[in-house]
């Protein structure tokens, strides 16, 4: 059985990658491994084909391998490593929390646009730029509906990058995961089985580093969000300081509120705008999260009909 057993491992990279990385996770285990443990590295066709093949028995406290000294033969110098599942296409490494290059620059501008919150003169010059583009809407807009206006862009733009950049999959699949070895580790103490108890906590360690790359990549999408939201906050800060673009007016009536000026303090350094922009971005937020659940049915249903 050893010498067929290779011989398919060897023609089938992406059967023997698959058996490399359970064979990896069975053993860092108390032996035994399931499809929640693999599902991160291991494509469903290829745990189907370990099952077809014998390489995996079914139990009553899950799959053992049949032969796990043959298994590990043949599998020989595989990396189980190479079985994980392949980023998004984008330079990043999702499985350890790498960053792209892009990712880092961007990382490097957003903090030095926060720097220039406290550098007049670079204030002033990423004001002044962003006046060409916000400018014309000022000037035809009351000043709490630009604001307001762009509250809800940005906050638009931010949700959109947390989506398209934040995988909730490898999350989900992370936690089912940290939960299965739980398990396994307290039933592992509860039969007084030391040595699965040291591979499981060893297990438990792995996952925890894998943890952290995860909410690294979690920052990512906040990272860019920023790039588009400091600048807001900074043309209208320079906005409102500025003489030479004093053309926004000092007070305006709201409802309810009355006359309001928009530079007064109202909490510390919050200023009225500030607040006024906070309340506007919380509403967009909670609007969108509406909007998003009523259409995901309708979307998931269209998809499913083609």
């Amino acid at each position: 059985m050893e010498e067929t057993l290779r011989e398919s491992l060897e023609s089938d990279d992406a059967l023997g990658d698959a058996a490399a990385v359970v064979l990896d996770r069975a053993e860092s285990g108390d032996g035994t491994v399931a499809w929640a443990d693999v599902s991160d590295a291991v494509p469903a066709e290829q745990w189907g084909r370990l099952l077809e093949s014998g390489v995996l028995v079914a139990t009553e406290g899950g799959f053992v391998l049949d032969d796990p000294d043959a298994l590990r033969t043949a599998v020989g110098d595989r990396d189980p490593a190479t079985g994980a599942a392949e980023d998004g296409g984008d330079g990043t490494d999702e499985s350890a929390g790498g960053w792209s290059t892009a990712d880092k620059l961007a990382g490097v501008a957003a903090l030095a646009l926060m720097a220039s919150y406290q550098v007049p003169m670079a204030r002033d010059a990423v004001g002044s730029t962003a006046h060409l583009l916000f400018g014309p809407v000022e000037a035809v807009l009351p000043f709490g509906a630009t604001v307001a206006l762009l509250a809800v862009a940005t906050t638009v733009v931010s949700t959109t990058l947390r989506r398209r950049l934040t995988d909730e999959n490898p999350q989900e699949r992370l936690k089912a995961r940290m939960d299965t070895v739980k398990e396994r580790l307290e039933a592992a103490r509860e039969r007084g089985d030391d040595e699965a108890v040291e591979r499981l906590q060893s297990r438990q360690q792995e996952l925890l580093v894998e943890q952290v790359g995860a909410m690294k990549q979690m920052v990512r999408p906040m990272v860019w969000g920023m790039l588009v939201t400091i600048p807001v906050f900074l043309w209208i800060t320079w906005l409102t300081v500025n003489p030479a673009a004093a053309i926004t007016p000092a007070a305006q009536v709201l409802p309810l509120a009355g006359r309001v000026v928009w530079t007064a303090r109202l909490v510390g350094p919050l200023h009225v705008w500030t607040v006024w922009y906070i309340a506007w971005s919380i509403l967009s937020a909670l609007a969108g999260k509406r909007v998003a659940k009523r259409v995901r049915p309708v979307v998931a249903d269209y998809r499913s009909a083609f």
